[in-house]
C-alpha cells in the first residue's frame, strides 16, 4: 500500500512523454504531407497555398485543436529559385505550439528529379 504513491511520478512522466511523442509525430506527418502537396504544384505561390491547405485539413483530421493549427509555422527553403524546378531540393520545417505549452518541430525534404 505504501508503494503506490511512489509510482505516481512514473505515471506523470509517462503521460507527459506520450503527449510529447504524439506532438512530434503530428509535426512529422504535417511536414511530410505539406511538402508533398507543395512539390505537386506548378509554381511556388501555388505550392505555399496548397501546403497551408494540407496543414489545415490534415491537422484537423489528426486531432489538433484549432489553436494549435493556427500556431503552426512553416518554413520552406530551396536550393534553386524558383523552388519548383529541375534538380531542386526543397526543405520544409514545421513548428507547432501545443496546447500543453510545448513547441515541437519537424523537417521534411524532397529532391525534384532533373526531368521535372
Amino acid at each position: 500500500m505504501l508503494a503506490i504513491p511512489l509510482f505516481l511520478p512514473i505515471f506523470i512522466y509517462l503521460n507527459q512523454f506520450a503527449s510529447l511523442s504524439w506532438g512530434e509525430e503530428s509535426a512529422q506527418v504535417l511536414a511530410r504531407e505539406s511538402l508533398r502537396g507543395y512539390v505537386q504544384t506548378s509554381s511556388d505561390a501555388n505550392g505555399r497555398i496548397v501546403a497551408g491547405q494540407v496543414i489545415a485539413v490534415v491537422g484537423a483530421k489528426m486531432g489538433l485543436s484549432p489553436k494549435e493549427i493556427d500556431s503552426i509555422s512553416i518554413s520552406i527553403e530551396c536550393s534553386k529559385s524558383p523552388c519548383i524546378s529541375a534538380s531542386s531540393t526543397i526543405r520544409n520545417e514545421i513548428r507547432i505550439h501545443l496546447d500543453s505549452g510545448r513547441i515541437v518541430s519537424a523537417i521534411a525534404q524532397e529532391h525534384l528529379s532533373p526531368w521535372h
